[in-house]
């Protein structure tokens, strides 16, 4: 495998079609999650509550009377708000995905690549991504809890031993499935033959290339780790002046900082969003041109759907 020519050529794809920098964006909408605890405790006993600051005290009260005034519907229905609007970024991220891959397959083509027509292709396949990546979500969800029921006996019966090269495996592991997620999404869009189908060529060109796939990943993983590192200097920097405002005893200069820090991050914010979509359009279309180097490599497998007589 050429990883110099996937890298270059990635850069040149992404550069000249900068139109993919919107889907990249949109892509980015799926790299996160939301978590909600499942369970809290707000009664406390009178000895309890004296143990505590005043305004702590009065805090607790204030929750405890909101809870008993139907405070939590409010709060039930502020989790199921957050959870249809996870699902929606979720969905647009999904969407974003699948506008880079084929936008990416278009410039390697040597087709026109537009907004409009990548938008209604990618709108046509959005159901069969989303059932794809709901399978991929599922799939590791549903390991977790195994590996979560028998982690207690493992490292019981192994005094620790097991658990610990039970962590260790998890790790290449969770990037080699990784690698298997990226290669599927991209077979579906490709080879527009299915869900199945996308499963099971990601499978067969894991096993055939493994090697070079790994390498790539390598490659990509510690591009984006520098390049978040980098990052992170001018968001430090944006952050600093609400965090000395924290710091000081001057409760104008809390104020102050902290608008200060909104103002820089509201003008800070198009740039990041610009770098998120570029770095979000060059991965997708390294691992795109990954999957059209290393495809004829794998071994053929059959389309799921069924050929019409003729």
């Amino acid at each position: 495998m050429d990883f110099g020519s996937v890298l270059s050529r990635s850069w040149q794809i992404i550069w000249k079609n900068k139109v993919l920098w919107i889907f990249g964006i949109l892509a980015s909408c799926s790299g996160g999650g939301i978590n909600f605890g499942s369970s809290f405790n707000y009664q406390m006993d009178a000895g309890e509550m004296q143990n505590l600051p005043f305004e702590a005290q009065r805090w607790s009260r204030d929750f405890e009377r909101f809870l008993n005034e139907g405070g939590m519907a409010i709060i039930v229905a502020l989790i199921c708000a957050a959870l249809l609007i996870g699902l929606l970024f979720w969905a647009i991220g999904i969407f974003g995905k699948v506008g880079l891959i084929k936008g990416v397959l278009k410039a390697e083509a040597g087709r026109p690549v537009g907004f409009g027509s990548l938008a209604s292709e990618s709108w046509a396949m959005l159901g069969s991504a989303l059932g794809l990546n709901l399978l991929l979500v599922l799939i590791p969800l549903a390991a977790v809890i195994i590996l979560g029921l028998l982690a207690i006996p493992i490292g019981i019966f192994t005094l620790g031993i097991g658990l610990i090269c039970l962590i260790c495996l998890i790790i290449p592991v969770a990037f080699a499935y990784g690698v298997y997620v990226q290669l599927a999404n991209v077979a579906l869009v490709k080879e527009q033959q299915g869900v199945g189908f996308a499963l099971s060529r990601a499978l067969e060109l894991m096993r055939a290339k493994l090697g070079p796939l790994a390498g790539m990943a390598v490659v990509l993983i510690l591009g984006s780790f520098l390049v978040g590192v980098i990052l992170l200097v001018p968001m430090a920097a944006i952050a600093l002046p609400a965090i000395l405002g924290f710091f000081s005893q001057d409760p104008s200069a809390v104020g102050g900082g902290l608008l200060i820090s909104v103002i820089l991050f509201l003008i800070a914010l198009p740039f990041y969003l610009a770098i998120s979509g570029l770095i979000q359009g060059y991965l997708h279309s390294a691992w795109t041109l990954t999957y059209l180097q290393l495809m004829p490599a794998a071994a053929p497998v059959k389309s799921t759907r069924k050929k019409a007589k003729s």
